[in-house]
């Protein structure tokens, strides 16, 4: 890639970190409440906290109800509800999908 070509990804990323910034700050009050409802639920708390992006939405899966001793499907469930929120990021690679924290819960 060319120097010129870095320097304007490395614009873009800048300009997306405040967008992510201004997002957050208008809707503080919104997030705040999906983070306090998140911070009660020791299940959803867990998933995010091992959601890196290393595990596969089985392996994920499989740990937390084990750890957590919950049903997988409760698990599931609580996955896609971060995932509607916005709190999981979902990757593909290949047959399998990976998550990770999207950065909304810090």
């Amino acid at each position: 890639m060319e120097e010129k070509e870095i320097e304007i990804l490395k614009e873009i990323a800048n300009k997306l970190d405040q967008l992510i910034i201004l997002l957050k700050l208008s809707n503080k009050a919104s997030l705040d409440r999906f983070k306090r409802e998140v911070k009660r639920d020791a299940v959803a708390s867990r998933i995010l906290e091992m959601a890196d992006g290393t595990l596969s939405y089985l392996e994920l899966t499989k740990k937390v109800a084990e750890e957590m001793k919950v049903a997988e499907i409760t698990v599931k469930r609580k996955i896609s509800r971060l995932k509607e929120l916005g709190f999981l990021i979902a990757r593909r690679k290949g047959k399998e999908v990976y998550y990770e924290n999207s950065g909304l819960f810090e």
